[in-house]
């Protein structure tokens, strides 16, 4: 079994969907529903059973990862970005926070400092990046 690297907040997230699930669990003992909360509390219970928890401090890293926090830098419009390259169970692009099997991180993953990487994108331009900075747990 490969171990998880989750952060705090997504061990947090799922642990208090966890304890939701084991109410509503109770609440319905007939319905149809009750099938489904126990398939999601037993892949919840596996995750967390299979994870490891990064910590808080963060510090300069040589190399991304997953659980960095990397910041990027367009190099076509200078534009910088900063990501939290997490388990596709934590991801949530909404929140910087983007899936180790997303197509940046995917690129992004064991460069260092300074590297620079390309996402081939399907449809139009390839996009590069520059990697300004990398925190790792």
């Amino acid at each position: 079994m490969a171990m998880l690297k989750l952060t705090q907040e997504g061990t947090r997230n799922l642990e208090q969907e966890l304890q939701y699930l084991s109410k509503r669990k109770k609440e319905c003992r007939k319905s149809p529903e009750r099938e489904f909360i126990q398939s999601r509390m037993a892949e919840i219970t596996d995750i967390l059973a299979r994870s490891v928890t990064g910590p808080v401090v963060r510090e300069a890293g040589g190399f991304v990862e997953p659980g960095s926090v990397v910041t990027i830098e367009d190099t076509v419009f200078k534009e910088r970005y900063t990501y939290t390259i997490v388990h596709p169970f934590e991801a949530d692009p909404r929140e910087n926070l983007i899936s180790v099997q997303s197509p940046i991180a995917k690129a992004a993953i064991g460069k260092a400092v300074y590297s620079t990487f390309t996402v081939v994108v399907p449809l139009g331009e390839n996009l590069t990046y520059t990697i300004i900075d990398i925190q790792n747990c």
